[in-house]
């Protein structure tokens, strides 16, 4: 499947490219994020019993390379709407393919600390510079659609990659897994040699391009207050079960999952059907009440229903902020505008766990209404800019 681009002839600022190879892009995003999701299941104990690293510095091993993640999308954007999209994913693929590789000669933690900035570096790259390719002259009425389908290389990776994880672990030891992580970006560098280039003008190169363009303010301030509800989920759920003592926690996540994919598969076309304002406020909605479910309820059905209901909320936000800041953003800066919304969900991810550390309590139940509080305040600025945006067409 290949999208057409045409963005005119020569205008200033723009890049003009022959076909989007979605599939090449979708496939490699899958395997750099299936590299991601092995490493995060086998981090933990490969530093703690390998390593002999504390709790902290365990912790520490495991989360950072989101930091640079967080930063490297912006950057990452940036540079793909200078120089096109091609290059960006080549590199992302060649970082996750070195930052595996650095895992199998991490002996002590800061070793270990710089192969996780390396893949997480690469990891940030390779999705930031592929979706804005992948929507950078996708039909309007179809972007809610393709950027909630093509997060699901990303979710459908991190889902998988556990699993490869831990029977690569089983089978082979953590050489095995370190091996694997390397090879799976080196497949997706091999994918996307065959990507079509770029025709950059040199009008293309001089126009300015702002590293956190305005078009990502609103819908990254209302995605790094949604997304703490995500890491409530990732930090409290299981917690919350044994709290509970509920039977059935070891299927929680799962259930959390299995929601999240399946609506973001079937729901993504309805964000273009019913405008993206509306989803969002109705995904919002439906991720409160179920986090606040979770916060008050001590029922096991209705605990799994609200699980559930959280995925389904929460699957909506990236193909709604995507289409509003794709909507706004001029072309030649959508992919900086694209990487810098990404990275405000990494935000909210980072601070979800600690701020619900400080008010679980005994019972787990406090992270989840900081989620559902989170979630309501998100809906703020969307609203605010969709009124501001009427006010302004009626005075036109």
């Amino acid at each position: 499947m290949r999208f057409a681009l045409h963005r005119g002839s020569g205008r200033s600022g723009e890049i003009r490219q022959a076909a989007v190879p979605y599939w090449a892009l979708w496939v490699s995003c899958f395997l750099g994020y299936t590299a991601i999701g092995m490493t995060i299941q086998v981090i933990p104990t490969y530093a703690r019993e390998r390593i002999g690293a504390d709790a902290v510095a365990a912790g520490l091993a495991v989360t950072i390379g989101s930091l640079a993640t967080m930063v490297a999308r912006p950057i990452a954007g940036r540079i793909a709407d200078r120089k096109g999209g091609r290059p960006v994913v080549m590199v992302g693929s060649i970082l996750g393919c070195v930052g595996g590789l650095a895992h199998l000669i991490a002996t002590n933690i800061p070793m270990l600390i710089v192969a996780r900035l390396i893949l997480g570096a690469g990891e940030g790259a390779l999705f930031t510079a592929a979706i804005g390719w992948v929507l950078s002259d996708a039909d309007p009425a179809r972007r809610g659609k393709i950027a909630g389908h093509f997060g699901l290389s990303m979710w459908t990776g991190l889902a998988g990659g556990p699993v490869l994880g831990a029977a690569l672990l089983a089978l082979s030891g953590y050489r095995a897994v370190w091996l694997a992580a390397c090879f799976l970006p080196a497949v997706a560098w091999l994918i996307l040699l065959r990507s079509p280039r770029a025709t950059l003008t040199s009008a293309d190169q001089d126009v300015d391009r702002a590293l956190l363009p305005s078009a990502a303010w609103v819908p990254g301030i209302s995605m790094a207050f949604s997304s703490i509800g995500y890491g409530v989920i990732a930090a409290f759920l299981v917690p919350r079960f044994v709290s509970l003592d509920l039977p059935g926690h070891e299927f929680a996540l799962a259930v959390f999952g299995a929601a999240f994919l399946l609506m973001r598969f079937v729901g993504s076309p309805m964000v273009d059907l019913w405008g993206a304002p509306f989803v969002l406020a109705l995904a919002l909605t439906v991720e409160a009440i179920g986090l606040l479910g979770l916060f008050a309820t001590i029922n096991t059905c209705l605990v799994f229903i609200c699980t559930a209901l959280s995925g389904v909320g929460i699957s909506m936000l990236y193909p709604c902020l995507a289409s509003l800041v794709t909507d706004s953003a001029p072309a030649h800066e959508r992919s900086a505008a694209i990487g810098a919304m990404t990275s405000a969900w990494d935000l909210g991810l980072a601070v979800g766990g600690p701020l619900g550390g400080l008010v679980a309590g005994s019972m787990n139940a406090g992270p989840f209404a900081l989620g559902a509080a989170g979630a309501i305040i998100a809906m703020l600025p969307v609203a605010a800019r969709a009124r501001r945006s009427v006010a302004l067409s009626r005075r036109s």
